[in-house]
This record gives structure tokens, sequence and C-alpha cells, in this order.
């Protein structure tokens, strides 16, 4: 674990996932800190204290302290938990080992991070389905597998199937809450399977299907512009999200965990 940072020219603090976590927790209340430990973390970083932190740490935290939009994404197993409020954006991206980083940036530059975190970009252009019906737990079977380098031919429809056994490359997904004006939708999502095929996007039903459809980077570009909600969309007298319908801490996903732990005690 190498030392907490903090870079003032991007606002991006680089530290412990508990320090990120906690000083998520302490931004919004949600639950108890030891702001001392937090605090010596911080001033190891050069990002000043949690109750003075500094100003490019603040405004970073002015969007976790009082979001309008609650962000969740999903990459490579794992959930991150991040917010946009009074023109803010920050994001507690989860990485390999136990050193995270917090992002920060105006809300409307969210967009960018997102597409430079998810790698989305140009891929080739082949003949595909134009949708396959798949079982959920299937696919989110293969999806673990792969995410643990582990085997998963055989559990899915053809070319799904040869697809993600083969040239599987990452699984994401992009959700957001808010307030929602009256008659406005609260929510969106979009969810992809990443392979050396192309993008697959994934609608997951009620019904335990889900249908796959290949997804092209331009739709998914525009897409998770969308995880942003136009100002028409959101109740503009809520001071901020209900803090029980925001993230706050990120973690392994777990259907992800569930099938890696199942199939590693199996052998399977």
């Amino acid at each position: 674990m190498s030392r907490p940072s903090f870079d003032p020219a991007t606002g991006t603090l680089t530290a412990p996932r508990e320090t990120i976590a906690a000083l998520a927790r302490f931004a919004t209340g949600a639950g108890p800190v030891d702001e001392p430990a937090l605090d010596e973390a911080l001033l190891a970083a050069g990002a000043g204290t949690a109750r003075a932190p500094h100003p490019r740490l603040g405004e970073a935290l002015v969007a976790v302290r009082s979001p309008i939009v609650g962000i969740l994404l999903g990459k490579t197993g794992y959930a991150m938990p991040g917010w946009i409020g009074d023109g803010w954006f920050a994001l507690h991206v989860l990485r390999p080992g136990d050193d995270d980083r917090l992002v920060s940036g105006p809300a409307d530059h969210a967009p960018h991070v997102l597409l430079e975190l998810l790698g989305v970009g140009p891929r080739p252009h082949d003949e595909r389905p134009a949708e396959i019906r798949v079982d959920v737990h299937a696919l989110e079977r293969a999806v673990a597998l792969r995410l643990g380098d582990r085997p998963s031919a055989g559990l899915l429809p053809e070319p799904l199937d040869a697809s993600i056994a083969g040239g599987f490359r990452d699984w994401w997904m992009a959700a957001s809450r808010w307030p929602p004006a009256p008659d406005r939708p609260g929510a969106f999502a979009i969810e992809a399977v990443d392979t050396d095929d192309g993008l697959w996007s994934v609608e997951r039903g009620d019904d335990g299907a889900a249908i796959v459809r290949p997804l092209e980077p331009v739709a998914a570009m525009l897409a998770l512009g969308d995880v942003i909600p136009d100002g028409d969309f959101v109740d503009q007298d809520a001071s901020r999200l209900p803090v029980e319908e925001t993230p706050i801490t990120g973690g392994p996903i777990a259907w992800v965990a569930d099938v890696l732990s199942d199939s590693g005690s199996t052998g399977g």
C-alpha cells in the first residue's frame, strides 16, 4: 500500500479504500467515522482534514454532501459510488489492491470520466443477431467466471457464448437516481458486456430472463450521457437526494462474488 496522495490540480485523492469510504460517511453523516484516523490519512496526503479539507477536495465533497444525483458504477465486478451536486461530480474509483481514488470535477465532465473508466471506444463491426434471449443467472455466471479468469463455455446460446468465453474484456453498468420532477422518471441504468466482438447491451426482465443485443459504441456514449438527467427531469425543490437512496460505499458486486466463491469451493 502506497502513501496517500492528493493532486490539487485535478482534485484526485489517492488513499486506502476505507479512508475514502470514511470520508464519504463523514460528509453525509451516513455512519460512524474514526475522525482522528481519517484526518491522519488526509494530512499525510496533503489534503487537509475532514472538517477543513483542501479547497479543491472541498469542492468534491460538496457533491458528496448534497448530491442531487447518486451514481453507481459497476466495473470488473466492483460497485463504485458517485455523486453529483451543486455543479460538481465525485466518484470513488475502486482499484486492485487497497489504493483507491476519489476523482472529481465539474458535473458536465462526468460522462467523459465514465467513458474513460469504461474504455468505450471503436469496436469491430460484425454481423451479430439483433437480440438473444438468455437466462439472467446463466449470464451472470458466465460473466463472473470470466471476471475471475475461469472458463465459461457452454453456459449461453451462440454466438454470445463464444463471444464471452473466448473474447471477454469486461462487464460494466452505470446507474443513477435523482428526485424526479412530476411525471418524470427518477432513475436510469445501462448494462453491457465488452468483448472482442463488440459491446453487448443487457436488458433484464422481471421474469428471470434478459435480452442481450449488440451495442454500438456511439449508442453507449450517448446512453452514458443520460446517466446525468436533464434539468427538467429533476425536482428543482429538492435540496438533495435522500440519504437512503445515495450510494455511500462500494465493494464487490454480490452475484460476482457469489459465483466465484461457489465455483472456487467446488472447483467448477
